[in-house]
């Protein structure tokens, strides 16, 4: 075959900046296209409903049932198309920290292992392929994977209990460092949200520079606010209240989404 597509996979992690980045993506897939073929969640459901599958029953039929997804995915991508390829979905690695008690993303390294050794077992060698993971301080990113547990589940913990349970697990740097040992010799970056959140693309910024789009383009990107924030902690307060409501899950969700701040129009 030809030379095998080159592939960014971006697969995490939750709350460090994923929800801009995507949001980026998708208002901007007209000026990027010419340069970048962009999946996204509705580009690869079914990849990442079986990465959360076999994050939630880790074995080896799930872990075969993200392969074949893999493969999938592989037989789509023309190997003709010299546009380089960027995956994008957090849920690539599993379910946020949290879900189902979950605590920190023990089953990535094996799924990320299994996506590469997919793709070249589909593409008869090697890809030239990446991993990026965005990253965020310990606190900060424990103090926002709550929050949105609050926002979108029904979790009853509060803050201090959900912090000492995720403690252990919280470094981002670490747990990609577990991953970047199961990929080798596949490259692994990572990107600090505190920093790439002021670069003129916020956290998309370092995934273009490896993707190699030209500055015309990136300079064509529509500037957003930060997706997916956290609300303010009065709001948090009144969700956490919520939960520990029996209350039916529309009627939940309607409370809630009554509560979510506006953004300002101007």
């Amino acid at each position: 075959m030809d030379r095998p597509p080159r592939l960014i996979v971006h697969a995490g992690f939750h709350k460090t900046g994923t929800s801009s980045i995507q949001k980026t993506l998708r208002r901007g897939r007209k000026v990027l296209e010419p340069h970048l073929r962009i999946f996204l969640k509705p580009e690869m459901e079914a990849l990442c409903a079986a990465a959360r599958a076999h994050d939630a029953a880790p074995c080896a039929l799930t872990l075969r049932l993200f392969a074949h997804e893999v493969a999938v995915l592989a037989e789509g991508l023309d190997p003709g198309d010299p546009r380089p390829a960027l995956l994008s979905s957090e849920d690539l690695s599993g379910h946020i920290p949290g879900r189902r008690d979950r605590r920190g993303y023990p089953n990535a390294p094996a799924l990320m292992q299994t996506l590469a050794q997919t793709l070249t077992q589909a593409w008869g060698r090697a890809p030239e392929l990446t991993f990026v993971y965005t990253t965020r301080a310990p606190e900060a990113w424990m103090r926002s994977c709550h929050a949105q547990h609050l926002r979108v589940s029904r979790m009853t913990q509060e803050l201090p209990r959900y912090i000492a349970r995720q403690r252990d697990h919280a470094d981002l740097e670490a747990i990609a460092g577990t991953i970047r040992a199961a990929v080798a010799p596949h490259p692994l970056r990572t990107f600090p949200l505190e920093i790439t959140r002021d670069l003129p693309n916020g956290p998309l910024s370092p995934l273009l520079e490896l993707a190699g789009v030209p500055e015309a383009a990136r300079a064509a990107l529509p500037a957003l606010p930060p997706a997916n924030a956290a609300a303010p902690a009065e709001v948090l307060a009144q969700f956490l209240a919520l939960n520990r409501a029996d209350l039916p899950r529309d009627e939940l969700r309607a409370r809630k989404q009554a509560l979510i701040p506006r953004p300002s129009r101007g």
